[in-house]
């Protein structure tokens, strides 16, 4: 056998006993790669189940959530960026008198008086304090925070009329500055855990008021990701003082607004995207407008119309979300591992909080027009719009950090 044959057959023995050791050596490395793929996925899962145990909430599916895209009517525009912005935390509501002043509550308690100019500017005045925030001896559905919580303002005459997140339901006597508890928290069976908007029929004799649901505003995540549709409609006679449950089940009962001819309420259910009108005789759903965004609160326009406002676009994928929807068990995991704080960091990972959403309505639930601020350049977490006397539109919100005048808009 010739040298070169032999050097050969040595060469390739050689170079075949390298790619069996390199085989050999990529083996434990694939082996050690799927153990910790294994390890991390079965930790995952064990902190899930922990999660979905320990949970203080039971999730549950969500079964009639319609889910409308951005597109026709909805389709993204810059309606709503012109305006003038108020430095003040939180000024979810206003309500405007036949003075041209407006009044708002904030998020430190206090519900405040924003004054006209001198020269008779609408929201361009002094800004006076009518409550301290704080009301002795009542009874608070959460002392987180050590003050209330104004989220609905309503004004009848010389009454301002608060519904408060912690304490309950109370007016204003404007003259005097006098706080009047009207409906404490518990008053009502079961009591109210997240009292938040409140509607006056014209001859103000009767106030329908919402309770969000179970859960008070301090433990918010529990609602957003519970899928829980404990929300309730409450009627009060201002004479009698009676207090009467006349709607409940709702998918988080959040703004009301009697309709113009006092026959029916909008409810704005957030959770499932939507607004339903109900009969004010029988309490049977009239008819229903779903919506891209969470809707808010409903205020009646100066036409006689509504203003609904939203924002919190989903951003989810859709096969994502339909699938959170309908099995609890990731969001049941999620309650049952994070604090509130960081359930609403989740929430505020999942949705668009800066696309705002001003839609408005006709009593047949047909959409009008929409105004949006895609990117917050006016409006952040838009709350509520209230149609100003002077023809443009007070834009509340439940976190930003202040209270935004639209432009007069196009009609």
């Amino acid at each position: 056998m010739e040298n070169s044959e032999v050097r050969q057959r040595k060469f390739g023995k050689k170079k075949q006993n390298a790619t069996e050791a390199a085989t050999k050596q990529e083996k434990p490395q694939s082996s050690i790669c799927w153990l910790i793929f294994c390890v991390i996925v079965s930790t995952v899962l064990v902190l899930l189940l922990i999660g979905y145990i320990n949970s203080p909430v039971k999730a549950v599916a969500i079964k009639d959530y319609v889910h409308v895209p951005l597109t026709g009517k909805f389709s993204i525009n810059y309606k709503l960026t012109k305006g003038k912005r108020i430095p003040l935390t939180g000024p979810e509501s206003i309500a405007e008198g036949g003075d041209g002043k407006l009044y708002t509550g904030l998020a430190d308690g206090r519900v405040v008086c924003i004054h006209p100019s001198n020269d008779g500017e609408i929201g361009a005045g002094k800004v006076e304090n009518i409550t301290t925030g704080v009301i002795e001896g009542a009874f608070a559905i959460y002392n987180d925070t050590g003050h209330g919580r104004p989220l609905g303002i309503r004004l009848n005459g010389n009454t301002l009329y608060v519904m408060d997140a912690v304490y309950g339901f109370y007016s204003i006597d404007l003259s005097t500055k006098k706080v009047t508890l009207l409906v404490t928290p518990n008053a009502v069976e079961p009591a109210m855990k997240f009292p938040d908007d409140l509607t006056i029929t014209a001859d103000g004799k009767t106030v329908y008021f919402t309770d969000l649901g179970l859960y008070p505003m301090s433990q918010i995540g529990y609602l957003l990701f519970s899928g829980l549709c404990s929300g309730r409609v409450i009627k009060y006679d201002i004479a009698t003082k009676k207090v009467t449950v006349v709607l409940k089940d709702l998918c988080w009962a959040n703004g009301i607004q009697l309709t113009k001819d006092q026959t029916a309420v909008i409810v704005c259910e957030t959770n499932n995207y939507r607004c339903k009108w109900f009969d004010v005789k029988t309490w049977e759903e009239i008819r229903v407008l779903n919506l891209p965004v969470m809707p808010d609160n409903v205020r009646m326009s100066n036409h006689e119309t509504y203003w609904v406002t939203g924002g919190h676009v989903n951003k989810v994928p859709t096969l994502l979300s339909a699938i959170s929807q309908k099995v609890p068990f990731f969001r049941q995991s999620l309650l049952g591992l994070l604090s509130p704080d960081l359930q609403m960091m989740v929430f505020f990972y999942t949705v668009n909080a800066n696309l705002n959403m001003l839609i408005e309505v006709n009593d047949k639930a047909e959409v009008i027009q929409v105004l949006q601020d895609p990117d917050a350049q006016l409006c952040l977490g838009l709350t509520q719009a209230t149609h100003l006397s002077d023809g443009r539109i007070a834009l509340g919100s439940v976190f930003g950090p202040f209270l935004a005048i639209l432009d007069k808009p196009d009609m």
